[in-house]
């Protein structure tokens, strides 16, 4: 789930490489194995999760025109209503708990289907169905509109470049986009955001809150406020009044602006000698920049791996990354599906996912101390990583709670209209019983965010996981 916090481009984050190699086996597999692959995914013995229908876009259908017609502008009635069905019979038949979280869906269905289908337009018919997979109340399980899709495709954001957060009972800007008019009109870490578009801050936020779907926290549910009011069309305005520390204010009509916000890693030693990792996805890509680095700083007395504001990605980059860090065989936990079976193709002959999580032990593996840095844009993934370790006595975990949003899904389905829709298939348990999803990974050390550190752009947590290294001891389990 991608948070506010990928709003932001800190200067110290290097890009990975764009250096690009020629790959032809999308092309190959999309236009010579697509008739194959299509009859293959409609078996329900080889493929019975549809993950490779979903790959090749179900809903899209095979083309019958040379030049394809673009959807209509307007969704008519009878494409709502066949939208509408599809996402709520998908989550009804397939979401991985089949007593749906508690929740009377055949009762949800009946309260949102007249407010979808009258919705005024189309942005309000997808938000509509939004808000229904909310009652759920699992971040996973959304609806992302045409536009969404467009813009994550690309891996783009829209955004007025800054983030905030309630704080000591204010909202308090938590960061800045350099690169955006929040910077160049003087907005930075630490002053109050006092009113949003003519008004009081606080006023604006709750009201905005309560138009925004349930989530699977309070601090993920943040998330979604934040994106309600900083994105939108590109260069649309907004009006904001700010407090600087001093006590004096100003005012700041912001332009909305499209920003690239691909996967990235950096590592370094700090000048204590510790290793430092910090990487904002969970992508094949990244992963193999992160194994590279945990290589090179094999030798420092102990590492840190911040993973504020990384809102996850791939659970099989997780487990390449967690058997880097045991020399021994360790079971790690368990997942739970609708069928109890594992996620298998081939008529079971293909395990994806295992209802046991283990890592074999690595001889290589580093073996000196860890802190993970979290906070509550720190989800799916990277909660499943670092609640991994921590549970396991690995790593200690510093910061704040994290997003509460651990739960997988395998794909997006195609909506009919062009939307997108992610149900959770898949659910996690830690060796000790305990489930992430709904609660968060809860910090062995919390250091909370306040207004001074913020202000003197103080990063107390990294400062407090160093003293916190000094004093463990290498594993030796």
């Amino acid at each position: 789930m991608r948070s506010a916090h990928d709003l932001l481009t800190p200067q110290s984050r290097r890009r990975r490489r764009t250096t690009k190699k020629i790959n032809l086996a999308p092309f190959f597999v999309k236009s010579c194995l697509a008739p194959f692959l299509v009859v293959l995914s409609a078996c329900q013995a080889i493929d019975p999760h549809n993950m490779i229908g979903r790959q090749m876009g179900e809903a899209a259908g095979v083309p019958t025109e040379p030049v394809p017609s673009p959807p209509p502008a307007t969704l008519g009635a009878e494409a709502r209503s066949r939208a509408f069905d599809f996402v709520w019979d998908t989550i009804n038949d397939h979401y991985y708990d089949a007593k749906l979280n508690g929740v009377d869906w055949k009762a949800v269905r009946e309260r949102y289907r007249p407010l979808a289908l009258k919705a005024a337009n189309d942005d309000e018919f997808w938000d509509a169905l939004d808000r229904m997979t909310g009652e759920l109340r699992d971040a996973h399980t959304r609806v992302e509109s045409p536009k969404s899709v467009a813009l994550r495709q690309k891996d783009e954001a829209v955004t007025l470049g800054f983030t905030f957060a309630p704080i000591e009972g204010r909202l308090l800007v938590t960061g800045v986009n350099s690169e955006t008019d929040a910077w160049w009109a003087g907005v930075r870490p630490g002053m109050a955001v006092v009113g949003i578009g003519g008004e009081p801050a606080m006023q604006a936020y709750e009201r905005v809150k309560a138009q925004t779907r349930l989530d699977s926290t309070e601090r993920s549910r943040h998330s979604r406020i934040l994106r309600r009011i900083l994105t939108g069309e590109p260069g649309s305005k907004m009006a904001f009044a700010f407090e600087r520390a001093d006590g004096s204010r100003f005012d700041a009509n912001l332009s909305r602006k499209r920003i690239t916000s691909r996967p990235g890693e950096s590592h370094r030693i700090l000048p204590s000698g510790y290793g430092y990792i910090r990487f904002t996805q969970w992508t094949v890509g990244v992963t193999a920049d992160v194994l590279a680095a945990i290589t090179e700083l094999k030798e420092t007395p102990g590492i840190i791996i911040d993973l504020r504001g990384n809102p996850g990605g791939s659970a099989h980059a997780v487990n390449l990354i967690l058997r880097r860090f045991f020399p021994k065989h360790a079971e790690l936990g368990q997942t739970m599906t609708r069928s109890g079976k594992p996620i298998a193709l081939f008529f079971g002959t293909v395990e994806i996912i295992k209802l046991k999580s283990s890592v074999p032990g690595d001889a290589d593996a580093y073996k000196g101390p860890v802190v993970i840095l979290v906070n509550s844009g720190s989800a799916s993934a990277s909660e499943l990583f670092s609640s991994t370790m921590q549970a396991a006595g690995r790593a200690v975990v510093m910061g704040q709670p994290s997003c509460g949003c651990l739960l997988g899904f395998l794909g997006y389905a195609r909506v009919p209209g062009g939307a997108e829709l992610a149900y959770s298939e898949v659910g996690f348990r830690l060796p000790n019983d305990k489930r992430i999803e709904g609660e968060g990974v809860i910090p062995d050390i919390t250091v909370p965010l306040n207004a001074h550190d913020l202000q003197m752009n103080r990063d107390r947590t990294l400062e407090e996981a160093q003293a916190k290294l000094a004093t463990m001891k290498p594993w030796d389990k």
